[in-house]
């Protein structure tokens, strides 16, 4: 049970990070699962082992860059938190659409 406690906290703080900052520290996820800094690395693995998520581990810098994490059932506040999320990839979207639109004139001619 404390594993699966463990595997969700770390789903749930991937989760909560913009998709631009998904590089977790040792350090960050021992205190959010209150494990061990000596046991973050094994649950990280195997979460990865099982496919809750998608990354690497970066053992010298004792980090952990997560690339995807395994959809799951939302509350209204996780699904709020999704579509701000949303809303500011729309935005910077956009600001590169207009930034191509007036530098791709150069790069064309």
């Amino acid at each position: 049970m404390r594993r699966k406690m463990s595997l969700l906290c770390l789903m749930e703080m991937t989760f909560r990070r913009p998709a631009t900052d998904r590089q977790l520290s040792f350090d960050d996820i021992a205190a959010a699962t209150r494990l061990d800094v000596s046991d973050v690395e094994h649950l990280v693995m195997h979460a990865l082992a099982v496919g809750l998520i998608r990354g690497s581990i970066d053992e010298v810098d004792r980090r952990v860059h997560v690339t995807w994490v395994q959809p799951r059932v939302l509350s209204r506040e996780q699904i709020a938190v999704m579509r701000n999320k949303m809303e500011t990839w729309a935005v910077d979207i956009a600001h590169v659409e207009k930034l191509v639109e007036t530098k791709g004139a150069d790069i064309i001619s």
